[in-house]
């Protein structure tokens, strides 16, 4: 019991020194410094991230703009193609009924590579790309509903039954 009344007696002392009251005294100001520093860190943490989003969503933007002009680009191309192959067919044409047939071959030659490479830039026109999906969703009803007839499955006897 004497050593429990001595360890008492030390804290007493302890926790009345001043020094150490200083010291727990700075550690609490520490603690909140650190906290504070923690909250700013939080805060510009949280500011980076909505900068990136902002800079994804502009570098989207960009892109779709980017392939709209590549688009327009191409729908110029494909003008110009269809213009040159024309041509080629025109002179390749008067070439041979000039007579010149190797001459007329070759213009020829030139205007069908000239369509070839019209046909694969007018596939890729955005027009031409949603045409083909609604045909492609057009052909899949189409078929899903032959499919429907086959089984036995008329879909007006089903609305007959309901009535």
């Amino acid at each position: 019991m004497l050593s429990d009344i001595d360890n008492a007696r030390r804290l007493m002392l302890l926790l009345g020194d001043e020094g150490f009251t200083e010291a727990l005294t700075q550690a609490e100001e520490l603690v909140e410094d650190a906290n504070d520093t923690l909250e700013r860190v939080e805060d510009i943490e949280d500011e980076a991230a909505e900068a990136v989003k902002e800079a994804n969503e502009t570098l989207l933007a960009v892109d779709r703009r980017l392939d709209k002009v590549d688009r327009t680009i191409s729908l110029l191309e494909a003008k110009i193609e269809a213009g040159f192959s024309l041509a080629f067919f025109v002179f390749a044409a008067d070439a041979f009924f000039s007579g010149d047939l190797l001459f007329a071959a070759g213009l020829t030659i030139l205007g069908l590579l000239g369509a070839g490479q019209l046909a694969i830039t007018i596939v890729n026109i955005p027009q031409v790309e949603k045409l083909w999906a609604a045909a492609v969703y057009l052909f899949e009803r189409l078929d899903e509903r032959l499919e429907d007839r086959d089984d036995g499955t008329d879909e007006r006897d089903a609305t007959d039954d309901r009535a």
